[in-house]
């Protein structure tokens, strides 16, 4: 019980019972002890009033934090869904014509498995970051280890070199050595693969994607960098945003799913990181992710 409350109960059994003994006439007695009585029943609502007002605000704030994820929860689902359905229709179309007949002819056969297969890729990219992100958001244990940050994006550099090489991109590791950080190794990792992967897909064949890491004023400050199309001012804000794509049918083409940046922004958050981005369209973006200083 508080505090207040209980000094106020006392106060006011105290006072009546040195009415009861000091005052001998009964009427006025009986006057004090019901000004007693009403004044330390007053004192205890205003007292009561305030947790039960911090009280209804916290239930209120709940109740819109509620609203918010079931809105979020239903648009997330909509987008999937629409996601989803777009490889579906045209993998449905093609095996269609195919049982139609068109299977018979070798040229349009071959043409149309290909395009299934792409779209059967498209559909597994999907999902796989549908559940990926579904295990960051709802991850409560993260492992935290010391993570070796130059051996991690040589790991990284080596599994986007494929992806670089069929496009003539360089890849650059201007990381420190000697740097480290606290948490889960793979999310580390899988942070920067999305970050590369983003910006080999939106850069021109023969360009340049370099990664960076140096220590900052005590922080872990790396930076991706690309030398492609850019992104437009208006659309910074918004391009960590689920399924949003700053160049659909450029997306489409390079097999975007719309979920990589949505995906680097929750990992970032588990590892307590702030990510900024510097862009030019027509020049390049630059991607930072700057880790907070280690804890002592």
């Amino acid at each position: 019980m508080n505090a207040k409350i209980m000094v106020t109960i006392i106060l006011t059994a105290l006072l009546n019972l040195l009415c009861a003994v000091f005052i001998t006439d009964t009427a006025a007695r009986g006057i004090a002890a019901v000004t007693i009585s009403v004044v330390g029943i007053g004192l205890i609502i205003v007292f009561l009033a305030k947790p039960i007002y911090d009280m209804k605000m916290r239930l209120r704030k709940v109740q819109q934090e509620n609203d918010e994820l079931e809105r979020m929860r239903s648009e997330f689902v909509s987008n999937v869904t629409h996601e989803l359905k777009t490889p579906l229709t045209s993998i449905s179309g093609f095996v269609e014509t195919l049982q139609n007949g068109a299977i018979e002819d070798p040229e349009i056969r071959t043409k149309f498995i290909d395009i299934i297969a792409i779209e059967t890729d498209r559909l597994k990219r999907l999902i796989d970051d549908v559940l990926v992100l579904s295990n960051i958001e709802n991850e409560i244990d993260v492992p935290s280890e010391q993570i070796d940050v130059g051996a991690s994006i040589d790991t990284v550099m080596e599994m986007m070199m494929p992806i670089a090489e069929s496009k003539g991109i360089e890849l650059i590791n201007e990381v420190e050595s000697g740097l480290t950080v606290s948490g889960d190794s793979d999310r580390f990792r899988q942070l920067f693969m999305n970050l590369v992967e983003n910006a080999i897909k939106y850069s021109d064949e023969g360009g340049r994607v370099w990664i960076t890491g140096y220590m900052s004023d005590g922080h872990l400050q790396m930076a991706v960098s690309d030398e492609g199309i850019g992104i437009e001012p208006e659309n910074i804000d918004k391009i960590f945003m689920r399924f949003y794509r700053v160049d659909k049918s450029r997306s489409n083409k390079v097999g975007g799913t719309g979920l990589g940046l949505s995906i680097v922004k929750h990992i970032a958050s588990l590892f307590g990181a702030a990510i900024t981005v510097d862009s030019k369209v027509g020049k390049g973006s630059t991607f930072y992710v700057t880790f907070p200083e280690p804890k002592k």
